[in-house]
């Protein structure tokens, strides 16, 4: 491990939301938890839908996001908190995700979080390198440890129809809905602590004599 292409590149589309992982994000690997700076070509990583996978290329970029998202410990079965660039991808599991994606998981940027479970923007951004994982599909990965995280297939990959066919690329939901879909989790959990308070006001009061 440890072989990867490191390769400057700062971007001039201020208006794309950095995606990547920051070096010391862990990834589950076949060798157990590894972290992205650690891995290179060939490597194998662990996907949701495709099991063991080779690493195809790890580039190394230098244009910081403007912030990070921290997402603290537990707030989406995360054992400890990871710093993620806000445009990175992560899967989540909610009905709402019907309308948008046709079933229950959905992938959406990770600043659409904010707000959630603690889930909140970390100015400035973290000063790591952030590293594009490329495979050879694209895939989704354990990251974290306790994460699902959206990762791109190689540029060929983009444009092979056979590929595309054969593993048809779930598709990030747009931040605007994204951040529609959260607010709903947010007003449910909100409404289910109202209930819950609601609830405790009424029970009888406890029998002191």
């Amino acid at each position: 491990m440890g072989r990867h292409e490191s390769t400057l590149r700062v971007s001039s589309q201020r208006s794309t939301l950095a995606t990547g992982f920051y070096a010391s994000t862990p990834v589950q690997t076949a060798l157990g938890w590894t972290a992205v700076s650690a891995l290179g070509p060939g490597d194998l990583v662990m996907t949701r839908d495709r099991g063991l996978m080779p690493v195809a290329t790890v580039r190394t970029e230098y244009h910081a996001a403007l912030w990070s998202v921290r997402i603290p410990a537990d707030a989406l079965g995360n054992a400890g908190p990871v710093m993620l660039p806000p445009g990175q991808p992560l899967l989540i599991q909610t009905d709402w995700a019907l309308p948008f994606s046709g079933d229950n998981l959905a992938l959406v940027p990770a600043t659409a979080l904010e707000g959630w479970h603690g889930i909140a923007p970390h100015v400035p951004a973290q000063t790591e390198a952030i590293l594009q994982l490329r495979l050879d599909q694209p895939a989704i990965l354990f990251i974290g440890p306790g994460l699902l995280a959206g990762c791109d297939g190689t540029d060929d990959a983009a444009f092979d129809l056979k590929r595309l066919m054969q593993s048809p690329r779930r598709p990030v939901l747009p931040l605007a809905a994204a951040r529609h879909m959260v607010a709903q989790l947010v007003a449910d959990e909100a409404c289910e602590a109202i209930k819950a308070l609601q609830a405790a006001d009424l029970r009888p009061p406890p029998n002191l004599s």
